[in-house]
């Protein structure tokens, strides 16, 4: 009969001196160290854990789903201690939601996220929106712009994500502000720029008065917004309004494109007609037939002229008006005088 062999005892691993050493640091430390590394084992942090590790609110990592993945991610593969968090911050910094909004959208999402209950955002939080829409409210009245409150409300999250309170931010703004410049009408349907818009459009309305141009309300209305917006600024404008006014009394266009005004150079022949109509002067417009004919004249070889004062006195007493003035009364009567002495009938 044959005997079976015992069956071979499985050959016990050796340890290495190393291995051995942290065996008996282990037992005598009262710790795991399963490895043998001569290192404590550490048991697995859960979800909690781990956002305290990173310092962090559950809420604010779990606000952007992706931002959720890269943090789920982290507490499976268990990523701790310093090289942990670094390992945390670099993916973050790698997602496409970090790409895609800029340090002050990254630093207001944080803001308000961070310190949620329930869903409700911070004391800290919620006064840094009040600032934000008194910013934007001193702002809109400076500029003249008209916003509703709910625009308001927009325009304030705006504020703060945008980062619109930053130094040298303030143009994005007033570009957004520019929109709504004058886009609520009064009473009458008319619209009404105030502050800067208003103070714009006051200054080029003067200037296009003083060269006889006229523009609609919506002109100066997108002159103001232009502006704000920082598209273009006052200068150009006027130098629009006077290079259409040169071109209207091309006989002092270079002055008028060199910052004189028409109704200033076109002053001796207002003077001349406020004299022969006995008008007041400042009644007088450069829209008078009279005063276009005598400035808008051309030579004969298309050179633009005007008439010189005598030629435009003699066509002002063609004029019907004028024989109801005092002057053409007393000319007549003078004329009239000088006959009677001619035929010896007055003394």
């Amino acid at each position: 009969m044959a005997v079976t062999p015992a069956p071979k005892k499985p050959a016990v691993k050796k340890l290495t001196a190393a291995q051995r050493t942290a065996q008996a640091n282990a037992k005598a430390g009262g710790y795991k160290d399963v490895n043998l590394d001569g290192k404590v084992d550490v048991d697995p942090l859960t979800r909690s854990e781990m956002a305290a590790q990173y310092q962090s609110a559950i809420g604010l990592i779990y606000s952007v789903p992706e931002i959720s993945d890269i943090f789920d991610k982290a507490v499976k593969q268990q990523w701790v201690g310093q090289d942990g968090v670094n390992k945390f911050n670099a993916a973050v910094q790698n997602s496409n939601w970090y790409r895609t909004n800029d340090q002050y959208a990254r630093k207001a999402w944080a803001a308000e996220n961070f310190g949620k209950i329930d869903g409700k955002t911070s004391a800290d939080w919620n006064e840094s929106l009040k600032t934000a829409e008194l910013a934007v409210q001193k702002a809109a009245t400076d500029l003249g712009s008209n916003i509703t409150p709910a625009q308001m409300a927009g325009l304030a999250r705006r504020y703060v994500y945008e980062g619109w309170g930053e130094p040298g931010r303030q143009q994005l703004m007033n570009t957004a502000l520019a929109g709504d410049i004058g886009s609520l009408p009064d009473d009458r349907g008319k619209i009404t720029l105030t502050g800067a818009s208003g103070g714009l459009a006051d200054d080029l309305k003067k200037v296009a008065s003083a060269n006889g141009i006229n523009y609609s309300d919506n002109w100066y209305q997108s002159a103001a917004k232009s502006v704000a917006s920082g598209l273009t600024n006052a200068a150009d404008w006027e130098r629009d309004v006077r290079n259409q006014a040169a071109g209207m009394w091309g006989v002092y266009g270079d002055k008028i494109k060199a910052g004189a005004n028409a109704y200033d150079l076109a002053s001796p022949y207002i003077n001349v007609m406020a004299q022969e109509f006995d008008m007041d002067p400042s009644q007088i417009t450069l829209n008078d037939g009279h005063i276009r004919n005598a400035l808008m004249g051309v030579d004969d070889q298309g050179n633009p002229v005007s008439k010189s004062l005598w030629d435009f006195q003699k066509s002002l007493r063609e004029d019907p008006r004028w024989m109801q003035t005092k002057g053409a009364l007393d000319e007549v009567s003078s004329t009239a005088n000088s006959i009677l002495k001619t035929f010896g009938l007055a003394g």
